[in-house]
């Protein structure tokens, strides 16, 4: 059975008012063109052709900015914020179909995203049976790809690593601490804020090299309610955002690169 998926394509006009004008005034970051395709294309093709997706939802976008992308793509408005967008997205798949056991989650923001990418994901992901699969990819990779990349990399025992901008998720798992969920959600950005949150001792571990991801696997059932596993991809295009100017440069350079070894 196909993956349905859900496009999270909201966003904060004042946060993001600087990447959008730099990216030529767009009205919102999906639609930030590459090579003649906005973002919210090329995501939606690398699902479509990495033979692992069927449904989509895109959530967020105003109405006059919706796409015609084919029968198997539908676009509902925004909802609030990341979380609310997601339940509004699985709420339509329900309504209109029998939702997958799992779906897949993922942001707007990742134009390098690939077929490869997707599948590679979902076939590592699948051999888990838990609430969450979230991917994370370590400093060397992402450096070596995207060089200056700026993105936030944790230190933990295994490593420097980036947090990805897809995940797999059991439907049903929102429904079990939706509060503490959306908390964690709220400070996706700040890492810091995130391991406070899933416990002080926590922090004490980060800050003496000592948190490792078995431990943080094995609290957020605690904590949350819902099962957890961090999917080491070997793929930086998952995590290359762009988030800011900084990242809207590095990925043009690295889709000028792709042109030029073509």
């Amino acid at each position: 059975m196909l993956l349905d998926a859900v496009i999270t394509a909201g966003g904060d006009p004042d946060k993001d008012a600087e990447l959008l004008a730099v990216a030529g005034n767009v009205p919102a970051k999906a639609l930030i063109e590459f090579d003649g395709q906005t973002s919210l294309e090329r995501i939606i093709s690398a699902l479509l052709q990495s033979q692992r997706v069927g449904r989509i939802v895109v959530v967020g976008l105003p109405p006059e900015h919706h796409l015609n992308l084919g029968p198997q793509v539908t676009f509902l408005p925004d909802a609030g914020g990341i979380l609310e967008n997601g339940e509004a997205g699985l709420t339509y798949l329900r309504a209109t179909g029998t939702v997958s056991e799992r779906v897949l989650a993922c942001s707007c923001d990742i134009p390098l995203l690939t077929p490869q990418v997707v599948r590679d994901f979902v076939d590592q992901c699948l051999p888990y049976d838990v609430d969450l699969c979230y991917s994370i990819v370590s400093k060397e990779v992402m450096e070596r790809a995207f060089p200056g990349s700026g993105r936030t990399f944790v230190p933990i025992v295994e490593g420097r690593f980036a947090g990805g901008d897809i995940s797999m998720v059991k439907p049903e798992a929102l429904e079990k601490s939706r509060d503490k969920i959306d908390n964690i959600i709220g400070h996706r950005k700040q890492f810091w804020k995130q391991v406070r949150a899933i416990g002080l001792d926590m922090v004490f571990l980060l800050l003496i090299h000592r948190l490792s991801i078995p431990r943080i696997e094995r609290r957020v059932p605690r904590v949350l309610g819902i099962t957890g596993k961090a999917i080491i991809s070997p793929h930086p295009e998952l995590a290359m955002d762009v988030d800011k100017p900084h990242h809207l440069n590095v990925v043009r350079a690295a889709f000028a690169r792709q042109a030029q070894g073509a």
